[in-house]
């Protein structure tokens, strides 16, 4: 009997155009396609026309200016832990009067902490986005987003995010703008040339080179579950891999290992850092949260990946992120030196060792990083656009940003306009409410405030930001306002997950109630109490969580897969196969490749995706953890 000659699928005459629709699809696509580029052309020029156009009628744009030079400007450049930070709140505590800024919570209550101790009651207070303590005592210790823009003495901390695309713009305002007699700008050195353009108008300009204060090595081979020490932290770059990572580890220190991602609530996030700190937390599983200047004493960083979903694609991790989060080990005063490696044996995740031994190299200071030259980016203030009226507001936006872009091109490396297309959208979904009887609380004033209330626009969170606006808009024009619109009361039970959803739904209540107080005869220190609620519950279920925690396992027959999948390809298969009343057929095929990180994020899981940067601030939200037991072992199934 003959043997039909093998074809590659896509060359098989059989399979040639099996689906019929292919064609059409493929056609669609391209005129699709095709649409995107004539209107990206058109959006193009339409910004260039406007840019050429005078300005709304009795307007003119603005560019942010200081009104006082600063006398000095000292820029403590180095790598991590070589003493920035330290020297920096030396000379606040010695000023008596000043502001530390800094990009996260955690940042700003470690300061906050840290002079209070050394300083007469009264004198130091704290002011973020969910907290207030004497937020007008002579320092302040704050995130940049709460920083005065003038004042004696300014020590803004982790310098370089003026180049993040997202709160940059922060940076740049306060260091462009700010009326301070004496700055202390905190960096690594690379974004030394993109800072000093922004203070050029300093009367003197100083920079303080700083070195490592402790040693730094990388571990030569790979550490697996059962070699994992105490006081280690364990780096992953979603909810759901940091779950499923606590898992594999937990067997082995049962009860001693902790969790620290972006979605759980700032008091619980803490709670785990001293927990750490304390030694009652022997291993810490963490995001890239970690990074971002916060000190604990630890000994180690492992790295069970160095690819993240960055909100737009998964890439490997540059050497200079890879640097913030490996500078962590080895504490000048905390631990003595410190090492960074691999964790290996998690079930679908990988670690570049080459990546890492680069990046101990940026953190020890030995090497130059590849942070971003990112020019820095100007969103304007509403004094800025000359706007009158809310309808004016999209026009005005867009105006501004042709017209900055061309007013700085000159200025070299600068500075330029930030795009404020998200600020237009936002506008956009509040006209139609303004045609109303919402229309008289509607004014320019609310509205630009409205638009600019810290509060996540991304799906799911878009209607959410929605919903309070027009409550506000609501409780302005003195109609009433359901209060559990605005504040949702705590569940009264559920997982870990569900509490970490109403928390953040509750300082999104506390941020519009800080702006618009009394909406639903509600209070921010309401809201408070919520998120203080769920803090205490989360805190309670995070052990128990870990410990029963499906990730990384598949859910029907307990195969190890990646995190970020809830079934192997065995059992995925074989319940789409079977009809009614079919047993489930295939076995495992014993594969242990199950490399998620090579597949878009789009494609059909259990959760994983977006880890972030910031605090302000793009995170993972994977599925929580279930409260069923711990599912069995048996063969690693491949992930579908």
């Amino acid at each position: 009997m003959s043997v039909p000659p093998q074809f590659p699928d896509r060359q098989h005459p059989d399979r040639q155009h099996s689906d019929p629709r292919r064609p059409d699809r493929r056609r669609k696509r391209n005129v699709a396609r095709d649409l995107r580029v004539r209107d990206d052309d058109r959006a193009a020029a339409r910004v260039e026309t406007l840019a050429q156009q005078s300005w709304v009628d009795g307007a003119e744009p603005e560019l942010p200016v200081r009104t006082t030079r600063p006398e000095n400007v000292v820029f403590h450049l180095g790598p991590t832990n070589s003493g920035k930070t330290y020297e920096s709140l030396v000379a606040l505590a010695e000023n008596r009067s000043g502001v530390y800024a800094a990009p996260l919570r955690q940042l700003a209550h470690e300061a906050y902490t840290r002079l209070s101790a050394q300083l007469p009651p009264g004198t130091v207070g704290l002011s973020t986005g969910e907290e207030e303590i004497d937020p007008d005592a002579p320092i302040v210790c704050c995130t940049v987003e709460k920083a005065p823009m003038r004042g004696d003495l300014l020590v803004l901390d982790e310098s370089h995010w003026v180049a993040d695309p997202d709160r940059g713009h922060h940076w740049a305002r306060l260091v462009l703008t700010g009326d301070y007699r004496e700055m202390h700008l905190i960096s690594a050195a690379e974004a030394y040339l993109l800072l000093k353009p922004l203070v050029a108008d300093a009367k003197k300009i100083t920079v303080v080179n700083h070195k490592r204060l402790s040693r730094l090595d990388v571990l030569k081979a790979p550490v697996r579950a059962d070699g994992v020490r105490p006081q280690t932290l364990v780096v992953a770059f979603s909810r759901k891999a940091v779950y499923g990572v606590a898992a594999a580890l937990d067997p082995y220190r049962p009860g001693k290992v902790g969790v620290l991602y972006g979605a759980l609530p700032p008091a619980t996030r803490r709670d785990v850092i001293d927990r750490f700190t304390r030694g009652e937390t022997e291993v810490l599983v963490t995001t890239d949260v970690i990074g971002h200047g916060i000190n604990v004493p630890a000994t180690t960083v492992l790295f069970a990946e160095t690819t993240k979903f960055d909100g737009v694609e998964r890439r490997a991790l540059r050497t200079w992120e890879t640097a913030q989060i490996a500078g962590r080990a080895g504490r000048y005063g905390l631990t003595g030196h410190g090492a960074v490696g691999v964790l290996a044996g998690v079930t679908g995740m990988r670690a570049d060792a080459g990546l890492l031994k680069a990046g101990a190299e940026v953190a020890r200071g030995d090497a130059m990083s590849d942070l971003p030259k990112r020019r820095p980016r100007l969103r304007p203030e509403l004094d800025d656009l000359g706007a009158f009226e809310p309808v004016d507001l999209p026009e005005a936006l867009t105006r501004w940003m042709a017209w900055a872009r061309e007013a700085t091109k000159d200025q070299g490396a600068a500075m330029t306009a930030d795009d404020v297309t998200s600020l237009i959208v936002r506008v956009h979904a509040l006209l139609p409410l303004l045609r109303g009887p919402l229309g008289a609380a509607g004014d320019l004033w609310t509205v630009w405030r409205l638009i600019n209330l810290p509060i996540d626009y991304n799906p799911p969170r878009r209607t959410r930001w929605l919903v309070l606006a027009k409550a506000a808009l609501r409780h302005a024009a003195g109609l009433a306002v359901d209060p559990e619109s605005v504040l949702e009361p705590m569940p009264a039970k559920g997982m870990v997950e569900d509490y970490e959803q109403a928390a953040a739904a509750a300082r999104d209540a506390q941020t519009l109630l800080r702006s618009f107080p009394g909406v639903a005869g509600l209070t921010s220190e309401d809201a408070a109490d919520v998120e203080d609620a769920c803090a205490d519950r989360i805190t309670e279920l995070l052990p128990e969580a870990i410990g029963l925690s499906s990730s990384g396992r598949c859910t029907s027959c307990g195969a190890g897969i990646a995190p970020w999948f809830s079934t192997c390809r065995d059992c995925s298969v074989g319940s789409a196969g079977r009809g009614p009343g079919r047993e489930r057929t295939g076995h495992h095929t014993g594969d242990r490749h199950h490399d998620g990180h090579d597949r878009h994020p789009r494609q059909s899981r259990s959760g994983g995706g977006r880890a972030a940067a910031s605090e302000g601030g793009r995170r993972g939200r994977g599925a929580a953890p279930t409260t069923r037991g711990r599912p069995g072992t048996g063969r690693s199934g491949r992930a579908r």
